[in-house]
């Protein structure tokens, strides 16, 4: 009987596997050359690794080796498929035996190399891709299994800029909440066009241009900046499911940068997918709601000094609805001057009493 495997698996399969070989080598970096034997068969290539060192893979009959193609193909064409869609510039994860070996480069150079077991190419690099206001080209890395996931870098290999998304709420999943996949269908499909429709909540152009601009003034201590947009469930009632949108941007200070995030809640029917905004859950007036939240989460001794400034700063879209209160998080300089920014948990209990029964979240216990 024939044999026959998923690639979208693969990456699992190696993780997990890699996971169990703790002793083992692993390697993961840019295909930078491949070598076959003279009847054409692939048997070994070299990877450069983040790190820049040079390493070597040898495959062998053993190696499983996966195609980033999804698919269902005997061991034999899978392996072919692998050996099609290895080339220099395709980024590889291995899963490697432990005994170190040699491997010759084109150049004459002799490398360290080690024997593949598990082994999937999980991105792309592909050069000249974007550019800089001044014309200054950049490479971007494509990762496969996570679409929304690239980078950016100077031709020279130095990381720019790792964007993280955004990725929508049917990629997450937390804890015992439920979570997207528990909405009606006609409301999943509401909702996945909601968040399609709003899409990234920054200038991704900008933010390169930034990082550009801080690697031009730090050059050798420069790191690279990332920027991150998911949706998570953070909360569900009877009759609506609450989500987060979690915004990480780099954030620049003297002595160096950092990075800070910034929160979105929204609400759904969970029936019709129908967007709700945050006075719509309450039974009473928007003001009332409003003094009743900012009561909530200054409700601890010596906090009346920052009444005004979270009056000043307060908006409905600001509020991410969870199980046991309503959360409400601030960048840096717009409450106090915390370098990671200012975070206020207004308790739950203290505003149920005001909310429709149909909306106060499920404990989650």
């Amino acid at each position: 009987m024939l044999r026959t495997f998923h690639a979208g698996l693969a990456l699992l399969l190696l993780l997990s596997l890699a996971a169990c070989r703790q002793e083992g080598k692993q390697v993961q970096g840019l295909v930078t050359q491949v070598q076959y034997t003279e009847r054409g068969e692939l048997t070994s290539f070299v990877v450069r690794t983040r790190s820049g060192e040079q390493v070597g893979l040898l495959l062998t009959q053993e190696t499983f080796a996966a195609p980033p193609q999804s698919g269902s193909w005997t061991s034999s064409e899978m392996r072919a498929e692998f050996q099609k869609a290895l080339e220099p510039d395709v980024q590889i994860s291995a899963a490697c035996l432990p005994a170190k070996q040699t491997l010759t480069a084109q150049d004459g150079q002799e490398l360290t190399a080690y024997t593949a077991d598990h082994i999937s190419i999980i991105g792309k690099l592909n050069r000249g891709a974007a550019a800089l206001a001044d014309g200054t080209a950049l490479d971007v890395l494509e990762e496969y299994f996570t679409s929304a996931d690239r980078t950016y870098l100077l031709a020279d290999g130095t990381e720019l800029l790792w964007v993280r998304g955004p990725s929508g709420p049917e990629n997450h999943f937390v804890g015992d909440l439920e979570s997207f996949q528990d909405l009606s269908q006609r409301a999943q499909e509401r909702v996945a066009a909601y968040y399609r429709e709003r899409g990234p909540l920054y200038d991704e152009q900008a933010e390169l241009e930034k990082a550009y601009a801080d690697y031009l003034k730090k050059r050798e201590d420069f790191q690279s900046h990332m920027v991150e947009q998911d949706v998570t469930p953070s909360a569900s009632s009877e009759q609506v499911m609450y989500f987060r949108t979690g915004l990480t941007l780099p954030l620049y200070q003297e002595g160096g940068g950092t990075v800070y995030t910034q929160s979105l809640g929204d609400a759904f029917d969970r029936e019709t997918g129908e967007h709700l905004e945050l006075w719509d859950l309450f039974q009473c007036s928007r003001e009332e709601a409003g003094r009743a939240i900012i009561d909530a989460a200054l409700d601890w001794q010596g906090s009346g000094g920052l009444r005004a400034s979270l009056e000043a700063a307060f908006t409905p879209e600001g509020v991410v609805v969870r199980t046991d209160s309503l959360c409400m998080c601030f960048e840096p300089g717009v409450i106090t001057e915390e370098p990671s920014g200012y975070v206020f948990d207004a308790d739950m209990s203290k505003l149920q009493a005001l909310m429709h029964h149909w909306a106060v979240p499920k404990s989650g216990e």
